[in-house]
């Protein structure tokens, strides 16, 4: 019987780097996004927004689905891809994934809270920046 044996793990500067590495890759392929929808016909919409948040969510569920669930990819990749490309990519896709967590955990309230709680606090959280900005 042939055993697997499990992935290596990296050191916590390795794994740092890799997230800072990847991170740099999200985020020029947030400004890839952002560029590309400056050319669609509507720019009243925020395409880039809405086509980054859509695009890491998507990239979020397939990565976690491979490296947690399917072992097809070691898990501490799975960690530096979410953390770092699709974490600087969009923060978007991690707060969908909690929801969805807590969603499939039946922690309504928990879940209320969170996407009233974090909507509401970061309205009010950007008009105190505003304000703080302009003193």
């Amino acid at each position: 019987m042939s055993e697997r044996l499990p992935p290596p793990s990296l050191s916590p500067l390795a794994t740092a780097l890799l997230i800072g590495l990847f991170g740099a890759a999200g985020a020029l392929a947030r400004y890839g996004i952002s560029s590309a929808a400056a050319l669609l016909p509507s720019p009243a919409f925020p395409w880039d927004t809405s086509l980054a948040n859509v695009l890491g969510c998507f990239l979020f569920g397939l990565i976690w689905t491979i490296s947690e669930k399917r072992a097809l990819i070691p898990k501490p990749l799975g960690l530096v891809l979410l953390t770092g490309f699709v974490g600087s990519f969009t923060t978007f896709s991690t707060y969908v994934f909690e929801a969805e967590v807590l969603l499939h955990q039946g922690q309504w309230l928990v879940l209320v809270l969170k996407i009233l709680g974090q909507n509401l606090l970061g309205f009010a959280a950007l008009g105190l920046g505003f304000r703080v900005g302009r003193r």
